[in-house]
C-alpha cells in the first residue's frame, strides 16, 4: 500500500443523492472563489496540499480539512474533508497509510505536515515528513442509512454523564467461549443488517457508492462489491455465474452507467438466493469488520460481553472502522485510550453506556443537521439495550429483539 499515491474519491453527501457535484474552490474555505465543480464518483484524483479549515470551521468540534487536488483536464483545487474519501499513502500529508477507501474526515490528521514551506513541491519535498503514529481517530463519518423509515421528532437524548447510573453494577465479565463468540458474531450480524436495509439482496444505486449491494452494503466505489461478486464467481456456476462474469470488466472500471444496468441488478438479486452468495457476503464482512473491530478496538479494552461486541460492530458498519466516539468515551471517562476495562479503575458496563450515549447524541445532531429523523432510532436501541442490561444478549423470553420494527432472532441465530 505505501506504493500507492494519495488519492481521492468524490464522495458527495449519500444521504443525499440529489447532490451529484461537489464544490471545488480556490482555497482552503467555503469564502473562496468557485474554481470548478467535480461530479461524485469522479477518483483516482491525486491530493497535492491538504491545510486545516483557514477560519477554523468545524463540525462537533472537529475542524475542517481540505485537500488541493489535481484534475485529469490539469486544474487544481480544493475540496473539503467530508466530501471526499481517501486511500492510499497519505504520510506526508498526516494521514498515514490508508489501505481502503475512507472518509477523510473520519482520519485524524497530525496538522503540522502537509502544509507546503515557501518553494516546496509535493514529490521533492525539502525536508521528507516522518510518518505519524496510530492516534486516536477523529471523527465519525456521515452514516450511509437505508430504507430507514422516518420517525416523528423526538427530544433530545440525556447529556452523557462522566460517570453513568442507568445499570446496575455488575461483576466483572467472564470472556466469550469460543464456540458462543460465533453466536454473537451471528447475533450482531442480524441486529446491524436489519438497520442496514436488510437482506442478502438489498441493492441500490443512489448514492456515491455507484452500486450498494447485501444485507451489509457492499459498494462498487469502495471495491467490496467486486470482491463479493470475484469470490461468487471462483465458488458457484451456471447461469448467473456466466452473466456476472461478463460484466467483470466494467465493474473492475467502476463504472457509472452501471447505476442504471437492469441486467445486473437482477443478477445479483438472484445470486444472493443462492446460500453460496449468502456465505460470501458474511465472510466478507467478518474479514473486512467484525475481525478488524475486534482487532483495533475490542481485545485492546478487554471487552469481554456479548454486547459489547454487537454494538461496536455496528458502529464500524455504520460509521467505519475508524471513529471519534470510541476514544471519546474514554475522555469523558478520564481513562487512557485504548485502556484494559476494570483495570483502568471503570467497569465495561460504564463504558458502554457512555459509548452509547454518546453514539445517540451523535445521531440526534446529524438528523437535525441532515433532516433525516431516521437517524434517531438506531441510537436509541442501542441506549436502550444497556439500560435494559441484556449484557449477554438474549433478547426476550423467545430470544428475540425488536430492531426497527424487525424481530431479531439473538439467542440462537
Amino acid at each position: 500500500m505505501s506504493s500507492v499515491p494519495f488519492q481521492v474519491i468524490i464522495r458527495g453527501i449519500p444521504e443525499n443523492p440529489t447532490i451529484t457535484e461537489v464544490n471545488v474552490r480556490s482555497g482552503p474555505n467555503t469564502s473562496f472563489t468557485l474554481v470548478i465543480k467535480a461530479a461524485v464518483g469522479m477518483s483516482g484524483l491525486p491530493v497535492l496540499e491538504v491545510r486545516s479549515d483557514e477560519q477554523g470551521s468545524n463540525f462537533q468540534g472537529k475542524v475542517y480539512q481540505w485537500l488541493r487536488v489535481g484534475f485529469p483536464n490539469g486544474q487544481e483545487g480544493w475540496v473539503r474533508d467530508d466530501l471526499v474519501d481517501v486511500v492510499g499513502d497519505g504520510s506526508r500529508f498526516g494521514y498515514g497509510i490508508v489501505a481502503q477507501p475512507v472518509i477523510a474526515f473520519s482520519l485524524q490528521r497530525d496538522t503540522s505536515i502537509g502544509v507546503l514551506a515557501p518553494g516546496q513541491h509535493i514529490g521533492n519535498p525539502a525536508t521528507p515528513p516522518p510518518v505519524p503514529a496510530v492516534s486516536s481517530p477523529a471523527p465519525v463519518a456521515v452514516p450511509i442509512i437505508l430504507a430507514v423509515p422516518v420517525v416523528p421528532a423526538a427530544p433530545a437524548p440525556t447529556p452523557v454523564a462522566a460517570q453513568p447510573t442507568s445499570t446496575a453494577p455488575m461483576p466483572a465479565p467472564a470472556p466469550i467461549a469460543t464456540g458462543s463468540l460465533d453466536r454473537v458474531r451471528r447475533a450482531a450480524f442480524n441486529i446491524t443488517a436489519a438497520f442496514e436495509g436488510g437482506g442478502y439482496a438489498t441493492y441500490q444505486t443512489y448514492d456515491s457508492g455507484i452500486i450498494s449491494y447485501g444485507r451489509f452494503q457492499f459498494t462498487l466505489a469502495a471495491g467490496s462489491f467486486v470482491t463479493v461478486v470475484n469470490r461468487y464467481l471462483e465458488r458457484s456456476g451456471g447461469a448467473i455465474v456466466d452473466g456476472l462474469r461478463g460484466y467483470l470488466p466494467r465493474l473492475n472500471a467502476k463504472e457509472e452507467s452501471l447505476r442504471q444496468d437492469a441486467g445486473l441488478r437482477s443478477l445479483c438479486i438472484e445470486a444472493a438466493k443462492d446460500p453460496i452468495m449468502q456465505t460470501i457476503q458474511d465472510e466478507v464482512a467478518t474479514e473486512g469488520y467484525w475481525d478488524t473491530v475486534i482487532e483495533l478496538s475490542i481485545a485492546p479494552r478487554s471487552i469481554q460481553t456479548p454486547l459489547g461486541y454487537a454494538l461496536l460492530f455496528d458502529m464500524s458498519i455504520q460509521h467505519g472502522r475508524f471513529n471519534f466516539l470510541v476514544p471519546k468515551a474514554e475522555e469523558v471517562l478520564g481513562v487512557p485510550n485504548k485502556s484494559r476495562l476494570g483495570e483502568n479503575g471503570v467497569s465495561e458496563q460504564t463504558y458502554l453506556a457512555t459509548l452509547a450515549q454518546l453514539r445517540q447524541e451523535n445521531l440526534y445532531s446529524l438528523a437535525a443537521k441532515l433532516n433525516l429523523p431516521g437517524l434517531r432510532p438506531r441510537g436509541d436501541f442501542w441506549v436502550n439495550l444497556v439500560n435494559a442490561g441484556d449484557w449477554q444478549l438474549q433478547g426476550d423470553s423467545n430470544g428475540n429483539l425488536n430492531v426497527n420494527g424487525k424481530i431479531v432472532q439473538v439467542r440462537s441465530p
